[in-house]
């Protein structure tokens, strides 16, 4: 039993270390409402191998249907492409026209060597603008003009 426990731990000890999880940052906009769409997500624990050799593209409409999305067809001028910023790769994502949507819902798909990763993005390019000033004060008399 010894011996066998000894041989496994050996074997373990020399596999290759490889197959690290990827996993996506949160999506950082850059663009607004009828401008060009300009994104960028952050690709997390990818080797330098792996970017080189990332697929990435938008789900399709299988995918969109399991996790119970539409599928507009204005995500068909969504594009993507592997950059790299401080030595860290991002997937860029971008439109070659506007975007004259509020916001928009996609699943980004990525195909590595090592496996599979679908992520779903939401993007809100027209947020809602609060006031931030006070209200302006009232004397107690334009607040309460009947009492005495």
């Amino acid at each position: 039993m010894r011996k066998l426990t000894l041989s496994l731990a050996v074997m373990a000890a020399l596999l290759p270390a490889r197959g690290y999880p990827l996993g996506l940052g949160e999506i950082e906009l850059n663009s607004a409402l009828n401008q060009e769409l300009n994104a960028e997500i952050e690709v997390l624990s990818a080797s330098p191998d792996d970017a080189n050799q990332m697929i990435v593209q938008l789900a399709n409409r299988d995918a969109f249907n399991r996790a119970g999305m539409d599928r507009p067809y204005l995500l068909q001028q969504l594009q993507f492409k592997i950059v790299e910023k401080q030595g860290k790769p991002f997937v860029k994502v971008f439109t070659k026209s506007a975007i004259r949507e509020p916001f928009i819902s996609f699943l980004l798909e990525i195909d590595w060597p090592q496996g599979h990763l679908l992520r779903e993005y939401t993007l809100l390019l027209d947020p809602p603008v609060y006031n931030t000033s006070g209200a302006a004060s009232t004397s107690s008399e334009e607040a309460h003009p009947f009492i005495d």
